[in-house]
């Protein structure tokens, strides 16, 4: 079993239980991204955390629970459609938008407001639709200029500010004036919503995700027995706090690149930071920066190609798979699991035995971190139309196969957009 290399968990709880009853209020206020068609600016509200503060009770059961996979716990047969309301939204098609939208094993990422949806796409362009799925603008500003970018890794909208970031561990870092300091690699380029270019600054990330109103949350893959993660300053990237997580200098390596995924993950209240190489999945808050433990995997996996791993939580539930890759023996089961913070109880879900690119359209509420997204209590899926057609009405809604039959095998893909709730409870 791989070691636990956590902070003194003692100091955790002290500081969960001083944040139990923070209720964090990040109201977003967002312009219409000007174009062609637009005549009038909008408000809009990004859903960075969604919690209610007159609806939703943040329960005692945020202190860190430990997880075995090779325990038997309760099955709850619950049904995706009791957990999350269906949204679909169907991609404007034109001449000069074609979506690839295919993704790698990390997923692409996007971000929902009320009004518009940011994404990235082939590691090269951000899109910005309306909530409606009406094209709204691409940036794209790869190149090899000093104010463009070589590859999109990682990438965070901000509409508050009006601020796209774009973090490129690819291109070289500037020299650094300081004697005996090495050069490394990394870029983050900040663009407004109209893709004009702003500001840039080194960072070595190879992963982003906005913390707060000014400060980014920066994942590093490579920096062997050295801290993974850091907190900067989205002005200019200065460094605010180094976070003590420490992983053995030796990681899990997937030589050939079959198992990538998003280390980290937007929550109501910060953020998850949850790898392979470490056992415990911790969590930071927005407002404090404290960082405590959420779950501790204390499984006996016969490989290191296994890891308790968080998708989204809402105010009562926290929904987690085992991340795994079935490229490498021995293979460990893939199983879902939905814990129950005021029981505290984790529950298995069903499991599902049929092709998994249809478990979701299925109703079961087996969410991964294939699609990665920047709402801390929503799910989204990229269908492509053809393969929903080749289904013929077997799998999804009506609402989804009508909207498909609605549409060419060749227009661009139908989000299937998942917007999770609480439910009295998950036994089923």
């Amino acid at each position: 079993m791989k070691k636990i290399h956590t902070i003194c968990l003692c100091a955790f709880l002290l500081t969960c239980g001083g944040c139990a009853n923070q209720q964090p209020s990040q109201k977003m206020e967002e312009e219409e991204p000007s174009s062609v068609e637009v005549t009038e600016m909008e408000e809009d509200t990004a859903a960075l955390q969604t919690v209610s503060e007159k609806d939703d009770i943040w329960y005692d059961g945020e202190i860190p629970f430990v997880f075995d996979a090779f325990k038997k716990y309760p099955i709850t047969k619950i049904k995706l459609s009791e957990l999350a309301d269906p949204e679909y939204i169907a991609l404007e098609t034109n001449d000069s938008v074609l979506l690839s939208l295919k993704g790698t094993c990390k997923g692409n990422e996007f971000l929902f407001t009320d009004n518009y949806i940011y994404f990235e796409d082939r590691a090269s362009e951000i899109y910005i639709f309306t909530r409606k799925g009406k094209f709204v603008r691409r940036i794209n500003r790869q190149g090899g200029g000093p104010e463009e970018y070589s590859y999109i890794g990682s990438f965070a909208a901000d509409p508050k500010h009006k601020e796209i970031f774009i973090q490129d561990y690819y291109r070289a870092a500037e020299p650094i004036k300081k004697k005996g300091q090495k050069r490394k690699s990394g870029r983050t380029y900040v663009y407004d919503m109209q893709g004009k270019y702003k500001r840039h600054f080194n960072n070595a990330a190879t992963e982003i995700v906005i913390l707060n109103d000014s400060l980014l949350l920066n994942f590093f893959q490579f920096n062997p027995g050295g801290p993974r993660y850091s907190v900067i300053r989205k002005s200019d990237g200065s460094e605010v706090k180094k976070l003590p997580i420490r992983f053995p200098t030796k990681l899990p390596h997937d030589i050939h690149g079959r198992l990538q995924y998003g280390k980290l993950i937007t929550s109501p209240k910060g953020a998850f930071m949850s790898h392979m190489g470490n056992d415990t999945v911790f969590e930071i808050m927005r407002d404090d920066l404290s960082v405590r433990p959420r779950i501790i995997d204390k499984s006996n996996y016969p490989t290191t190609f296994a890891q308790a791993h968080p998708t989204l939580e809402t105010s009562r539930y926290l929904i987690f798979y085992i991340l795994c890759s079935h490229n490498y023996e021995p293979h460990v089961d893939q199983h879902f699991y939905i814990y129950d913070k005021k029981e505290r109880q984790i529950y298995q879900m069903k499991d599902y035995d049929g092709n998994s690119y249809w478990v979701l359209m299925d109703d079961y509420p087996h969410v991964t971190n294939w699609s990665k997204i920047q709402n801390p209590n929503m799910a989204v899926r990229v269908r492509y139309i053809y393969a929903i057609l080749q289904g013929e009405g077997k799998h999804g809604d009506k609402a989804i196969n009508d909207l498909a039959n609605s549409l060419s095998e060749d227009d661009n893909p139908i989000l299937q957009v998942m917007n999770f709730h609480d439910v009295e409870s998950v036994k089923r």
